[in-house]
């Protein structure tokens, strides 16, 4: 059994702050904390991935659409889904990869 805290050591600044908080046998589980106006531009994920706002408001543009996710709310992509976000306010959100997906590519989305 492993204990995280997604809300410890939180850390808002320009950019989205990325951090692997769980790695479990089939799936890596990310926190991303984004200050209000963060954006994370257009991109894909090799693998199939779910997005959860555990605080915050958070909108995710996919497919010449827009959703709005608030504290709770929970969204799911199939692979190599187009997808982007941009932060309405402060807001924390939970990431799930799969097991074959790495953290280091949603840092390097940053950069975008």
């Amino acid at each position: 059994m492993t204990k995280v805290a997604f809300f410890e050591n939180l850390n808002f600044d320009i950019t989205p702050q990325i951090t692997k908080m769980l790695e479990t046998p089939n799936s890596k589980e990310v926190r991303i904390c984004m200050a209000k106006g963060n954006i994370m531009k257009e991109h894909t994920a090799p693998g199939a991935i779910t997005i959860m706002v555990l605080r915050g408001t958070v909108n995710i543009g996919y497919e010449d659409k827009n959703i709005t996710l608030q504290d709770g709310e929970m969204i799911y992509f199939d692979a190599k889904v187009p997808h982007s976000l941009e932060a309405k306010e402060e807001s924390i959100i939970r990431l799930t990869l799969s097991k074959n997906d790495t953290v280091q590519r949603v840092k390097n989305l940053i950069r975008l």
